[in-house]
């Protein structure tokens, strides 16, 4: 899909934010481990949700999805090797791994895609499957997973942290009596998904990054469960305040974004915050210095958007990626579009600038397409962003919802 933005316009208004998309995806995967119904509410309708959606679909479960509410039924689930066409396109359908690792010991599946932001293998999911006792084949890009071996316990040591490995390991680990996983990353997105295994029964307590469980009995009943708000989408609405006008997001976490938020403040920039929203002017602030890394460090999903927020400050702005190594694209736009930015290897300093020369984009994925909005947004002439099908795996009705603002977009 293509859109085109037009220059000119002023941005005004209120934004509720949606669902976490990061939460959203494992959530769905783990309706599959309830012994009954599974209400989720605040469900952002994104593609890759109705992607999964899919999945549960071919899977034999029910799905109903009306507004931002989804009930899934999983009482016709059987088993069946996940070979299909949305398994590969989005990164997320590998929670369906430890998930069938769990209910059946087995599962067969195309390896999972998703953005093209740099190697993100799924090496330390497979070793702590092993360690668990299964042992995988991978051929071309189908990958089988079965048990050689039982385990009634299992204590495990992450090879690094990740969040994917950490929710995955978990998963997987329920159908042993008792385990331990240490060097866990679970992030507010995993602490919701950690939150919901509790309320279907499982017996899991976290303390100092280790986890444990011990074997549970389920009650059959309906589970209710509200997905937490979106981060990611909180602040990219409030940076596009800050560069263009006036926007107040609404039911947001704040606590999640300790660190974002407190370098805007010490920066100048006019944004203020209570518990669950932010208010956001356009204003310039003094240079940033922005050096991403897992939480609670600066979130690698927001690093492009704050490339484009260095455009409105006073200085040269320096931003580093540690975590993924194809994720500095947005720097080469700001570059063509005439600010003065210099790139090095995974590094950009950026000068301030209030102008930019429009010119037509290519989204690479979905954080890039984001911040491309915000740049075209902020432009002094028409420009069109192809491949925008990438912003739409993330963000709920992005279009219509930045149109209300004010913006000026057209489906091309």
């Amino acid at each position: 899909m293509d859109i085109k933005v037009s220059s000119g316009s002023i941005i005004k208004g209120n934004v509720v934010c949606s669902g976490a998309k990061n939460a959203v995806i494992p959530l769905l995967c783990a309706s599959l481990l309830s012994k009954g119904k599974v209400m989720l509410r605040n469900v952002p309708r994104i593609s890759d949700v109705f992607d999964i959606c899919n999945i549960l679909r071919y899977l034999d479960c029910k799905v109903i999805f009306k507004g931002h509410t989804m009930l899934i039924d999983n009482t016709n689930l059987k088993y069946k090797p996940l070979l299909i066409e949305e398994c590969k396109k989005i990164r997320g359908s590998y929670y369906f791994i430890g998930v069938f690792l769990a209910l059946f010991s087995k599962c067969e599946i195309l390896l999972p895609g998703g953005c093209k932001i740099g190697s993100r293998p799924i090496d330390v999911h497979l070793q702590a499957f092993e360690d668990l006792g299964f042992k995988y084949i991978i051929e071309d890009d189908i990958l089988t997973i079965f048990k050689t071996k039982v385990n009634e316990e299992a204590s495990l040591v992450l090879t690094k942290k990740s969040v994917g490995a950490s929710i995955n390991t978990i998963f997987a680990g329920l159908r042993l009596n008792h385990y331990e996983i240490k060097n866990g990353l679970y992030e507010p997105e995993g602490l919701d998904v950690i939150h919901f295994l509790q309320k279907l029964g499982y017996r899991l307590t976290l303390k100092d990054e280790v986890i444990q469980y011990e074997k549970s009995k389920l009650d059959f009943k309906l589970i209710k469960h509200t997905v937490i708000p979106d981060r990611m989408e909180a602040m990219t609405y409030a940076v596009l305040g800050l560069l263009k006008g006036e926007v107040t997001v609404k039911r947001v976490n704040t606590k999640d974004l300790e660190l974002p938020l407190r370098i805007l403040k010490d920066a100048g920039y006019q944004i203020s915050y209570t518990e669950s929203e932010i208010y956001a002017k356009k204003s310039y602030g003094k240079e940033i210095e922005i050096k991403t890394d897992i939480y609670p460090g600066f979130p690698t999903d927001l690093q492009s958007i704050f490339g484009v927020l260095a455009i409105n400050t006073i200085g040269k702005s320096r931003i580093e990626e540690t975590v993924f190594e194809k994720r500095m694209q947005i720097y080469y736009d700001l570059k063509d579009s005439g600010v003065d930015c210099k790139i090095t290897g995974n590094k950009a300093e950026i000068t301030g600038t209030n102008k930019i020369h429009s010119k037509n984009y290519s989204a690479c994925d979905l954080r890039h397409g984001a911040a491309l909005l915000l740049l075209a947004l902020v432009g002094d002439e028409e420009a069109i962003i192809s491949n925008f099908d990438y912003v739409l795996r993330g963000y709920d009705d992005i279009v219509n919802r930045v149109k209300a603002l004010g913006g000026k977009i057209t489906i091309l």
